[in-house]
């Protein structure tokens, strides 16, 4: 009986196709337009923090406490949702990353409030961020002095306003038409705080958003700049966030940088206009 032909060798295994890899827009189950959008909803309290200090309308006394408040309670619905963007979104660029860690993403150690805290990043934007929050750490007495002082002095002048301890009445016509000093009945030094107030904080921001690239060029003498920026705190040392670090996560810090650089020029403008106006 002839004997029967051999089968053929099974083939390999075909292998599963694999998975696609997540964009970035549904890194995290399809959550990332509303991470973003909230981000953008949370920062627009600064705006509007900004607008009743600067432009204070009637009543003053309304503006004023709507301003601390708001200024005060952004912090406890900011803080929640840091903690929530930290692992999901490039402090940089802002955007949402894959859920797991690749190559095309790396982390970064900030010091928030003492604690040590890895922040996400591009692995392209890891240097930039690094000497952003490095420059920001070693100049942070000057910074906090060109912000918060004036801000304590319009904080200042707008109490005194309110409580009238300048000028009449509001609507009392002391005020400073056509200058910076929001109401018309305002007392005569409200304007020229809220100028000085302008001038001094559109100089700071603009010194941080600007800064931190005189920083990078400084850098190139020899080694990568971010090896020097290491090289100052040993490799890969912890960097200290001097300001409230949730701000940072709101935007990214790319494009709240890009915010500084504008409206700082708009307010140094301004805010100089008006000295140059009162001395002619």
């Amino acid at each position: 009986m002839p004997a029967m032909p051999a089968m053929p060798a099974a083939g390999p295994p075909l292998s599963p196709r694999p998975p696609r890899r997540p964009s970035a827009g549904l890194a995290d189950g399809g959550g990332g337009f509303l991470l973003q959008a909230t981000g953008v909803l949370l920062f627009l309290f600064i705006p509007l923090v900004l607008y009743l200090f600067v432009r204070h309308p009637e009543p003053i006394a309304a503006s004023l406490a709507a301003g601390v408040g708001l200024m005060l309670g952004h912090r406890f619905l900011a803080r929640p949702y840091m903690v929530r963007a930290m692992p999901r979104k490039c402090v940089w660029c802002n955007r949402v990353l894959p859920a797991a860690l690749d190559p095309a993403a790396g982390t970064l150690d900030l010091l928030v409030g003492g604690r040590l805290t890895p922040v996400r990043c591009c692995a392209a934007h890891r240097a930039p961020a690094r000497r952003f929050f490095s420059f920001l750490n070693g100049a942070r007495l000057p910074l906090r002095l060109g912000i918060f002082v004036p801000l304590l002095l319009l904080l200042g002048a707008l109490a005194a306003a309110a409580i009238g301890s300048w000028g009449g009445p509001a609507g009392g016509g002391g005020g400073t038409p056509g200058l910076p000093g929001g109401a018309a009945g305002a007392p005569g030094f409200l304007p020229a705080a809220t100028a000085l107030f302008q001038l001094l904080v559109g100089l700071t921001v603009s010194a941080a958003a600007w800064g931190y690239l005189l920083q990078r060029r400084a850098g190139r003498g020899g080694a990568d700049s971010d090896g020097a920026a290491a090289g100052a705190g040993g490799a890969g040392a912890p960097l200290p966030v001097p300001f409230p670090a949730h701000n940072f996560f709101l935007l990214g810090v790319r494009v709240l940088l890009w915010i500084f650089r504008l409206v700082g020029a708009w307010w140094i403008w301004r805010g100089a206009s008006f000295f140059l106006r009162s001395l002619s």
